[in-house]
């Protein structure tokens, strides 16, 4: 084993140990096929040679089966991955004398962030894109949250998977009989929902529709945009008991709360993947 693959796997072993379930390595070229200039690793780090990338479950099996709905909007579940970051960054800077930054991945304006976490976890081998509003999805856990750093120090990289982790077998039968899938049926864009999609000969995906402003405006009801729109509302109303009302009521408190402390869910959505075959043993207690 060369000195460059003896430092990657010391790296992986230390995302491992903080936390992360997965951890993969991109090649910062790889990004330049995909994306336009200023939302390159490069971009954010100069002389950046390669983005380490950590993967980490989302909501408990028992979350993903408590019938109380304050459970997911209350408990925030993406954060054990960003742990897993800063400690393999602090170990590059520490161990190995080079830069290492945690990569931006959420947005300052609108919905594109400077950098995307998703093209990441593809690039390092750890997903691939699923009909399910495009979410990635690794071949074994399902859907995880992923955050990534940026590094000057070079290392090797994983190889994309060369197998397309969805539709899934099951979902591809479900194709054939009924012309839909586990994802596509819970939130279909004809009935005014979300996703759309259709399955090729070959098993693979053919075609995909994702509506985002409709699932935004649905399922994301608290976070930065909830509070936009709360205080809109406020602003405009007329009466001042109702106004009174408005800012000591429980949506404006939660809307605030999860934008200043950033701990609660800001999505309230997980329909699509909690029928998702893919990783359900991670969704479910025996």
């Amino acid at each position: 084993m060369g000195e460059q693959s003896e430092r990657t796997g010391r790296i992986k072993d230390v995302g491992r140990a903080a936390g992360a379930m997965v951890v993969g390595v991109a090649a910062v070229d790889a990004f330049n096929e995909f994306v336009p200039e200023g939302h390159r690793p490069g971009d954010l780090l100069p002389g950046a040679r390669s983005v380490v990338v950590a993967g980490n479950l989302g909501p408990t099996a028992g979350a993903w089966r408590c019938p109380d709905h304050r459970v997911m909007e209350i408990n925030g579940y993406d954060f054990r991955e960003n742990v897993a970051i800063h400690v393999m960054s602090d170990f590059i800077e520490r161990e190995y004398g080079y830069q290492a930054i945690q990569a931006a991945s959420l947005p300052t304006a609108g919905h594109q962030a400077p950098m995307s976490m998703m093209l990441a976890a593809v690039l390092a081998g750890l997903g691939t894109r699923s009909l399910a509003a495009n979410i990635i999805l690794h071949p074994e856990y399902g859907m995880l949250y992923y955050a990534a750093l940026l590094t000057t120090l070079p290392l090797d990289a994983d190889h994309v998977l060369e197998k397309d982790v969805c539709p899934a077998p099951p979902c591809v039968q479900m194709y054939r009989k009924l012309g839909t899938t586990p994802c596509l049926a819970s939130c279909p864009k004809d009935e005014g929902g979300c996703l759309a999609g259709e399955i090729g000969p070959d098993g693979r995906i053919a075609y995909s529709y994702y509506d985002r402003e409709r699932c935004t405006a649905r399922s994301q009801n608290f976070g930065i945009s909830g509070l936009q729109k709360s205080l809109l509302d406020i602003i405009n109303e007329e009466d001042p008991e109702r106004r009174h009302t408005m800012i000591h009521g429980d949506f404006f408190t939660q809307s605030v709360s999860s934008a200043c402390f950033y701990k609660e869910s800001v999505a309230q959505c997980f329909e699509c993947m909690r029928v998702c075959p893919v990783g359900r043993a991670y969704k479910r207690l025996s």
